[in-house]
């Protein structure tokens, strides 16, 4: 047995065109679908990798500003 993965969803007209192709060389075809979650841990903030990279950030200050917590200590 030879297994052939297509690793994105195709329309069902080109499965379709894909299957008859496979069938006209004599070949017996099945379909089986595999629902794979994507992994989110590298898709979910990639388009925004290295575009702070040329500033000066601090991380704990970017929080007391978002949070408020320092006008709180002021008062």
């Amino acid at each position: 047995m030879t297994q052939l993965s297509i690793k994105n969803r195709i329309d069902e007209l080109q499965l379709g065109i894909l299957l008859q192709l496979l069938k006209s060389w004599d070949m017996e075809v099945e379909i089986t679908y595999e629902d794979v979650a994507p992994s989110k841990k590298h898709k979910l903030f990639s388009k925004t990798r290295g575009m702070w990279k040329d500033y000066d950030i601090d991380a704990k200050q970017l929080r007391r500003d978002a949070w408020g917590t320092e006008k709180l200590i002021r008062q």
